[in-house]
Parts: C-alpha cells; structure tokens; sequence
C-alpha cells in the first residue's frame, strides 16, 4: 500500500510538473500567449530604459524571435534570430534608428546602426556597422561571461564640430576624423592595443576657448569602483595620432594651437606606476616627453625638444614667430619645481612682428641665446647669455623673471 501511495504522489508531482511546462509553453512560445505577455514585456522594457517603450510587433516561438521596439520619440528597434536552450546559444540580426533624443537614444545626435549577435555565455559576438556625425563607424565587441572583453572599431569621416558641440565646446571647422581603434583583454583587467587616428582639415576657424569649470578630473576618480576602491590592472597601449591642423584640440588644452602633428604615444604600467612616453618630429623637431604617474597621481614631467625651427614653433602655437633660427628646450619638472634650458642657435629678429605684436623696434639682428631657469616654490631664477651683432648680455644666477624680461627688452630695442 505504502508503495502504491509512493506512486500516485510521484504521479502527481509529474502533471503537476508537465502542467507547469506546458503553461509556461503555452504562454512563452504561442500567438496567445505572446498577446498575453506582451504588456509584460512593455513594462519590464520600460523600467529598464527609464522610459515608455511599445512593442509594434512581436513574436516568440521555441527556437525563433522577431520583435519590433519604438519609443515615444520614434526611435526605433528591431531584431529577429533563433536561439537554443539547450546550448544557451543565441544568433540574431538588429537594426537600431534613433532620429530624436530621449527614450532608447542616450545622446543629443542621430545615428543608426545595424548588425549581428552571435555566441553564448562563454563568448558572445556584436558586430555592425553605422552612421553618425556624418560619417561610419564598423565595429565588433566580443563579451566573455557578458563583460566586455575586445573592442575593434573602425571609424571613417567622422566630422568633428558636432562631435565637440556634443560636448559642450564651440568649434568652427569641417575636421572629419578617420582611424581604428583594436583593444583586448577588459575582462581580465590586462589591456593591450592600439590607437590610431588621423584627422583631415580644410577649413579651421579659431574660436573662444572655453574656461575652465574648475571641476577637477583625475585617473583615481575615473578609474575607481562605486566604493573608492583601484582594482589591480595592467595596460600597454600604442596611440598614433596625425592632425591636419592641432587647433582642433585647442579647447581641451586651453590655448591656440595651430600647424600639423604627428604624435607616436604608448601608456604602459600599472595602478601603482604608469609611463606615458610621447615622440614628435612637430616644427622639424626631435622631440620627446615622458610623464611618470605613481599612484594614479602625475608627479614629473620631462622633455626634450630638439633642433626644432622657431617660426613653425610658434606657428604651433597659433602665433607670428617674432624670431627664425634652431631651438632647443629640454626641461625636468616636478610638483615643487624643476629646471628649463633653452637655445636658440642661428637666431634672426623679425622687425615687423617684433613692431605689431610685442610693440618693440629694433633692427634685424643675428644672435645665440642660452637660459637656464631653475623652477621652485619660491620662484623662478635665469643664468644665461645673449649675444647678438648689436650687444651681448649676461644673466646671472640671481635674476629673477620679470627682470630677465626688462633686461632681454631693452637689448633688443
């Protein structure tokens, strides 16, 4: 009897069991139940994106999908694929178009972009390619375990102006950006890459720089976890860079800048000591820069920049060169001083913007000059020399700033 009771409870616990999964079929995978659940799926939507979300058309069976997802704003997406449950493998085709801010579209511009998902939890694939700013994007991310793992991206004509009016900064330009961005190893806190960008400009028109909001920024902000905490990583990244014109970038280093660059820059480190190393043959030069950061925290800065023609030195930095000749600046700076040198070999005064920029008139005259700034706390002092076809000068090690300047001025007037 025992044994007969066993099996009716075993008995029913199996209907009960097969009802459920029929319910559950019968809910999940027909045209009736997708009616059914259809508000469901609207409201779960709507919570997630944090705004009313309707869905046009959808359709679920037991290995197949179609949905068709719009917003109030009109932005639109649709994806349709199959699945396995057994494998936990999905594959699908999306196309997303967002025309209007808001809702499914977090950023104030319009763009669309169409692809493929494929994988399952071990390794899942996103490729696609789309339109923005004007330009293309093509792009593939792989996720392992659902965490960002690679990241190749491919950009094509990017114009820059909207993209900087996005963030706030006024720009006058048709700059249109192209490049390939390859990064791996996310997931396991252990990035490696490359970076390189190239931008082309035909028209450029300075504008104010915008000041400062004194919002400090810096890498243990940007990099910490919701607790403050710096999770261990390692990064080894290329970045190389040619600008048509560097004024483009005035806005984020807060002064006029002018003339083409080409930048070769590689950050390699930790979180306990990084090195961002920099080279340039910017104005003819042989120039390099080195930014040692221990603990998130930039603390010294050294560069050297080498047989370098004054007049596009200057024009880098969107002025009339006062002086042609040969420079060389090499400096060592920390966060309670340092040193500067700086020579200038074959130099030769321009009267005309000596006149109508720096109000200073003198002849044309042929000189060498030699400073040597020692940076502290307490101030800035010159030793040095200048020499010249009309007079010589000799600064000794107690000259202070403003006057270096008063004795420079009245040798060259």
């Amino acid at each position: 009897m025992k044994r007969f009771a066993f099996l009716r409870r075993t008995r029913k616990a199996l209907y009960l069991l097969l009802g459920i999964v029929i319910l559950l079929y019968v809910l999940l995978f027909t045209p009736w139940g997708n009616r059914l659940m259809t508000p469901i799926f609207e409201k779960a939507l709507s919570s997630a994106l944090s705004s009313p979300i309707a869905l046009r058309e959808f359709s679920l069976r037991h290995n197949r999908f179609h949905m068709i997802v719009q917003d109030t704003y009109g932005n639109t997406l649709s994806t349709q694929g199959g699945f396995s449950l057994l494998t936990l493998r999905l594959y699908a085709h999306y196309r997303l178009e967002c025309f209007q801010e808001g809702g499914m579209n977090p950023i104030a511009v319009a763009f669309k972009t169409d692809g493929a998902l494929s994988g399952g939890i071990a390794a899942f694939n996103i490729r696609g390619n789309g339109s923005i700013f004007g330009g293309n994007v093509l792009y593939q991310l792989e996720l392992h375990r659902f965490h960002l793992a690679i990241l190749d991206v491919k950009l094509h004509n990017i114009a820059y102006e909207p993209f900087l009016h996005l963030l706030d900064y006024p720009s006058l330009t048709d700059t249109a950006i192209s490049g390939e961005i390859s990064l791996r190893g996310f997931d396991r806190r252990d990035v490696e890459g490359n970076i390189h960008l190239t931008s082309k400009t035909h028209r450029f028109t300075p504008t104010p720089i915008k000041e400062d909001d004194n919002e400090s920024f810096d890498l243990k902000s940007l990099l910490a976890d919701k607790y403050g905490r710096i999770k261990p990583f390692n990064v080894n990244i290329n970045l190389d860079t040619s600008l048509a014109h560097a004024g483009i970038l005035e806005q984020f280093v807060g002064i006029p800048l002018g003339g083409a660059v080409e930048l070769n820059t590689t950050l390699r480190g930790n979180e306990k000591l990084l090195h961002l190393r920099a080279h340039t043959g910017v104005a003819q030069s042989d120039t390099s820069l080195v930014v040692t950061i221990p603990d998130l925290e930039p603390s010294s800065v050294s560069f050297n920049f080498k047989h370098a023609n004054m007049e596009q030195t200057f024009a880098l930095f969107a002025l009339n060169a006062p002086i042609l000749g040969q420079g060389d600046v090499y400096g060592e700076l920390n966060l309670t001083g340092g040193n500067l040198n700086v020579s200038i070999t074959k130099g030769t005064t321009i009267p005309t913007v000596l006149r109508n920029e720096y109000q200073i008139t003198q002849p044309l005259i042929h000189f060498n000059a030699d400073v040597h700034a020692d940076i502290a706390e307490k101030g800035v002092h010159y030793h040095g020399s200048f020499k010249s076809d009309l007079s010589r000068m000799e600064i000794d090690n107690t000259t202070t700033h403003d006057q270096m300047l008063a004795e420079l001025l009245k040798t060259l007037r």
